[in-house]
């Protein structure tokens, strides 16, 4: 014996309808196109990554910009903060596409004349729609402020 999946009354283990509600016993379908979408979801989400990064550039009026990018910068001033300790990067971020993302954050690396890694430089948004500017203001604080020889472009991250 086996409990009905609809109103639970006990019934033979091998009956394909209930004789108490009339409902049909078979496999749920439901389950089956709820697993379905499931699966369909992780792949898409897997394949479907927002993220863009670009190579390094050395320029400070540097723009890229190509027709695969979701994001393009430009880069309008660089300058130093010697009373806050802060390092600025000015410029111009465009989404590319049609699609509104609720987040964007741009990433500058930070080096001494040595090469060595100082640290990062960021700025983001909220809200950057399909088609539209956004002016960043990348900061990076440092002690030392006055020993940072370059920042490069390191990667637009939206979603």
């Amino acid at each position: 014996m086996k409990k009905c999946k609809y109103c639970q009354t006990e019934i033979d283990k091998k009956a394909k309808i209930c004789p108490n509600c009339r409902k049909k016993q078979g496999a749920n379908g439901c389950l089956i196109a709820i697993i379905v979408i499931v699966v369909l979801a992780i792949i898409g989400a897997a394949f479907g990554s927002d993220s863009n990064s670009n190579n390094n550039s050395n320029s400070n009026t540097d723009t890229s910009t190509t027709n695969k990018e979701k994001f393009s910068y430009e880069i309008t001033s660089e300058y130093a903060d010697d009373y806050s300790f802060a390092h600025y990067i000015e410029g111009i971020v465009t989404n590319n596409t049609d699609k509104d993302y609720s987040y964007v954050q741009i990433e500058f690396i930070c080096y001494d004349k040595d090469g060595t890694n100082l640290g990062t430089a960021i700025d983001n948004t909220n809200n950057l729609l399909g088609n539209q500017t956004w002016k960043f203001k990348a900061m990076a604080m440092f002690s030392d402020v006055e020993n940072v020889d370059h920042c490069d472009y390191h990667e637009v991250t939206g979603y």
